[in-house]
């Protein structure tokens, strides 16, 4: 038996109501991402327009969320024994940790980058988020802050110069 054959699945019923949680407000924003881009007006002489990316990046993750409802659903694993979808389990090291509350920082600091680029502009927004999102992922070593100062600052400016040289306007 393999840990995709699982039938009894080892969470609990908090755990499975985190996972619930969480695939329902994904399908949530998505669904506010989807209908928020497709407000955004043709483009004359681009063929994909602006909403192309949001549209798709919401697409992926509802197949995503789906698959975590899918499972429940199932009574199949979403922890523990259960199989990744992405990698092997032996390949992670024993140190691993794993940390749900990153996958809600995450949402939280892209709420909060989204509703920084009217306030401070695209350029300063970008480097706030790519820096602070940095630190919470680093192990917060003097070594890896300097990397993710230098990150985020060529991630911000990168970006920026990117898109004006594609004649996107920003904020």
């Amino acid at each position: 038996m393999t840990a995709m054959d699982n039938s009894a699945s080892p969470d609990s019923t908090a755990s499975r109501r985190r996972d619930l949680a969480f695939a329902l407000g994904i399908l949530a924003v998505c669904a506010l991402a989807i209908w928020e881009a497709r407000k955004q007006p043709r483009a004359p002489f681009d063929p994909v327009g602006a909403a192309a990316v949001p549209i798709a990046t919401a697409a992926i993750m509802i197949v995503l969320a789906s698959v975590i409802l899918v499972r429940l659903w199932l009574n199949r694993s979403t922890r523990g024994g259960a199989q990744s979808l992405f990698s092997s389990t032996d390949a992670a090291d024993e140190g691993y940790v794993v940390r749900p509350s990153m996958s809600w920082a995450a949402i939280a600091l892209s709420f909060a980058f989204a509703a920084a680029i009217p306030l401070a502009g695209f350029m300063v927004a970008t480097i706030g988020f790519l820096v602070v999102f940095g630190w919470v992922l680093s192990n917060r070593s003097p070594r890896s802050t300097v990397i993710v100062l230098a990150v985020g600052l060529a991630g911000g400016v990168g970006l920026t110069l990117g898109f004006r040289a594609l004649l996107v306007d920003l904020p």
